[in-house]
């Protein structure tokens, strides 16, 4: 049997029409799958945010450490600046003089209290040549002192020490480790057991 060509011709965009049809339902129903919920934390907007900007944290007036950080974002409801993508410290003590550098990925910053939360490889590094590796770190301004409630790795110019946490002045001078073990080049003298110099 033998359709006439405008019979073939609306069969064919019939069959075409129909094509589409199912095309177009298979994309809806793609389109339509829920998308993962994201958490309102995750969607907060900083009241202010700068790029490759300088925080100075300061005690009586006298600054004593400067913040670098690639990206600073700040909540003023919360009374937090979030540092991010790189975080550069430099510490200066009372006359003035710097003393130290820390490193580390990411920070927090509390504008109350003036501390420093170091986040993230964090590197100390004094004017001295002494090296404080952990992975966070606190700067107590009040106290003048840096803080890590984590595993640390203390290497001096003779030392290197483990610990399970760490306190110094940020000079790295005047500290204490807890769960100190290491390992040292020093020359120790064997102590005399008796006025003799005899071995028991």
């Amino acid at each position: 049997m033998r359709f006439p060509v405008t019979l073939k011709k609306l069969l064919s965009f019939v069959l075409v029409a129909i094509a589409l049809l199912i095309l177009l339902t298979a994309c809806t129903d793609l389109e339509e799958e829920p998308l993962p919920q994201v958490s309102s934390d995750s969607t907060k907007l900083p009241d202010q945010e700068s790029w490759a900007s300088v925080i100075t944290i300061s005690q009586n007036g006298r600054p004593v450490a400067l913040v670098w950080a690639s990206y600073v974002a700040s909540f003023q409801k919360e009374g937090k600046t979030y540092l991010k993508d790189s975080v550069h410290v430099d510490f200066y003590d009372r006359e003035g003089e710097h003393t130290a550098v820390l490193t580390a990925r990411e920070g927090v910053y509390e504008e109350k209290s003036r501390n420093l939360t170091a986040m993230g490889n964090v590197v100390v590094v004094s004017d001295s040549g002494m090296v404080l590796e952990t992975q966070e770190l606190k700067w107590h301004n009040d106290r003048q002192k840096i803080v890590s409630r984590v595993p640390v790795r203390f290497v001096t110019a003779n030392d290197t020490i483990w610990g399970r946490s760490f306190e110094s002045d940020p000079d790295l001078k005047n500290y204490s480790i807890s769960g100190a073990r290491g390992r040292s080049s020093r020359n120790v003298p064997l102590e005399k057991q008796n006025s003799g110099g005899q071995r028991p």
